[in-house]
């Protein structure tokens, strides 16, 4: 299994960048959900298969969900809110079925440090053998 990519965007412009070591160009999907994600993955997939597609997931992560979940209220497209555990498991199962080649993870408040959470779900995915950082 291919290792799973993970991004991070750096401000609300779009400016993105990498926290795994990708090396096939990434075309960056935001999507309403994961089917029309997956979707937009193989359209863009039948053109080349030497692109790597990333789903913008909004995410929430607090010390309990109901705070992780007002967060979340009024974000549209796909969007997590629970642990670190939960995101990384939803990360991966992400690319087992063949959604995303990774994800762009994108804050739901201000004071989530998407690097910090970002480092901790790649320990995640490591210890499932998925990712690799860099």
């Amino acid at each position: 299994m291919a290792a799973v990519r993970l991004f991070v965007a750096n401000d609300p412009s779009g400016h993105w960048s990498e926290l795994t070591e990708g090396v096939e160009p990434a075309v960056r999907v935001v999507a309403d959900d994961l089917l029309q994600a997956k979707r937009a993955r193989n359209r863009i997939r039948a053109d080349s298969d030497e692109v790597a597609v990333i789903l913008d997931v909004t995410v929430a992560v607090a010390a309990d969900f109901r705070s992780a979940r007002r967060e979340l209220e009024s974000v549209d497209g796909v969007r997590y809110a629970g642990s670190v555990g939960g995101l990384a498991g939803l990360i991966a199962d992400i690319e087992a079925a063949g959604v995303a080649d990774g994800v762009t993870l994108i804050a739901a408040s201000p004071r989530q440090d998407l690097r910090a959470l970002g480092r901790d779900v790649l320990d995640w995915l490591a210890i499932r053998g998925q990712a690799r950082a860099s």
